[in-house]
């Protein structure tokens, strides 16, 4: 687990950015002392060459070069670098000096000076070379001095001390105003982890957005989404506890009566007749316990349960329809498929869309009288419709809307329901971001209910 702060994680990025700049500065600032220090020293150079070609003087048409020896020890003596000259003539070759000196002369033009950096003798050295022509004479002299780089090097140290050493103090003050710069730019993340953390299970409220930079309203709003979304699944938790807690009291209260009516039965007849209205209000306390826990399945919240594959209506509508024959024949209904030609393929959870067929077949069984004519209906045109119709009584337009709430029965309907059926095929339908519509059977007779897929599914999250 990787537990290092976020401000450490910046430092750590800022740290290294910071070193390296600082190591740019310095090779600039050594790179600008060296520059101008050669611009320094280059000049005397060039100003002693200039002096050590005034002594060339001409004699009967030969160029002479005659000067003391104590005044060309002190034109060399130097307590840091050493010097060196050379004296090339064009006509006599080289006329006084070091011989091994590299010159460059004879390349440049008359009066015309030359600098370039060379080794001699093992000791790198500037060398400038100077190249005239003595008066009365057709010759040609060129002038060269060369001198070691110690005080050019010592003078661009120092520089670059005196330069470097304010840089270090900026890049301490510098990393200083950094650490306080991004302890004051994670503030509001640290403030809102103390408002969630200070709060308890129940303060599910929106956490506040005014002051936060922009950054930290875009998590405290993914925060708030999900708050809103835990907040939705509680209270469909609590009122699917509610509901279950209300809607099981009367047929658990009835179990109850009916078995101690067996138990004081004095015949039995009264026993037997006991016996089956106690199987009757078990069966429908299991039933209303089915429905719930298909209700809960269904929830908005339970959305990650949804599994949506490609399916065909039609074959749906075979074999759900398949498993109410037998219910269809005990009642004396005429239970039949009308389908499309071909294939009707959708997107969508076979499963929660086999159970919301099957609440409306068992709707629709329930509310037709016997010799009743219930039908299944899969069509394609405009749109994939999976419908149930049938003869019965019929909805009246009034109680249309009404009868998807939960636990909602018409008044003075002759079923048994619990009033979760419909409620269950709206939230299926929903889920699958289809519609269901409740119309008139054939010639204003009975029901026609329609789950019309009239878009995409949603997704499941990942």
């Amino acid at each position: 687990m990787n537990d290092r702060s976020l401000r450490v994680g910046l430092l750590s990025w800022l740290g290294p950015v910071l070193v390296l700049l600082l190591a740019l500065d310095a090779l600039a600032c050594y790179l600008t002392a060296l520059h101008f220090a050669n611009l320094v020293y280059d000049r005397w150079l060039m100003d002693d060459t200039r002096s050590l070609a005034s002594a060339i003087r001409t004699e009967k048409g030969e160029t002479q070069f005659d000067v003391p020896r104590v005044a060309l020890q002190i034109f060399q003596f130097d307590e840091v670098d050493r010097t060196f000259f050379k004296i090339v003539s064009e006509h006599r070759g080289v006329i006084g000096g070091d011989r091994d000196l590299p010159s460059a002369g004879e390349k440049l033009p008359i009066n015309g000076i030359g600098l370039q950096s060379a080794t001699v003798r093992g000791l790198r050295m500037r060398v400038v070379s100077l190249r005239i022509a003595p008066p009365q004479t057709n010759d040609t002299v060129t002038v060269t001095i060369a001198e070691t780089l110690i005080k050019r090097n010592t003078l661009a140290g120092d520089i670059l001390l005196a330069m470097v050493a304010p840089q270090f103090a900026l890049a301490a003050i510098a990393s200083l105003l950094a650490w306080l710069g991004v302890s004051r730019g994670l503030k509001p993340l640290t403030d809102l982890a103390k408002q969630i953390e200070s709060r308890d299970q129940n303060n599910l409220s929106p956490v506040p957005q005014t002051g936060l930079p922009r950054e930290a309203r875009v998590l405290a709003s993914r925060i708030n989404e999900l708050l809103a979304r835990l907040g939705s699944a509680i209270r469909a938790q609590k009122r699917f506890v509610a509901d279950a807690a209300h809607q099981l009291r009367t047929p658990l209260a009835a179990v109850t009566l009916q078995v101690e009516r067996a138990e004081r039965a004095p015949d039995v007849a009264t026993q037997r007749e006991a016996l089956q209205a106690l199987h009757r209000s078990v069966e429908r306390a299991g039933r209303m316990a089915r429905q719930l826990l298909s209700l809960a399945r269904t929830d908005p919240e339970a959305i990650h349960t949804v599994e949506l594959e490609q399916l065909d209506l039609v074959a749906l509508a075979r074999r759900v329809g398949e498993e109410w024959i037998p219910q269809a024949l005990k009642r004396d209904i005429d239970f039949g498929l009308i389908a499309a030609p071909g294939a009707v393929t959708i997107t969508g959870d076979e499963r929660l869309l086999g159970e919301a067929l099957s609440n409306l077949i068992d709707n629709a069984l329930r509310y037709t009288g016997s010799g009743g004519r219930v039908s299944v209906i899969v069509e394609s045109d405009p749109q994939p419709t999976l419908s149930v119709q049938d003869d019965g009584p019929g909805i009246p337009e009034d109680e249309r809307v009404r009868i998807f709430e939960r636990f909602y029965r018409v008044e003075g309907s002759a079923g048994d329901g619990c009033g979760l059926g419909l409620a269950i095929v709206e939230e299926i339908a929903r889920l699958h971001s289809s519609t269901v519509e409740v119309s008139s059977g054939p010639d204003g007779r009975g029901s026609r209910f329609s789950i019309a897929f009239v878009g995409s599914p949603q997704q499941r999250p990942r």
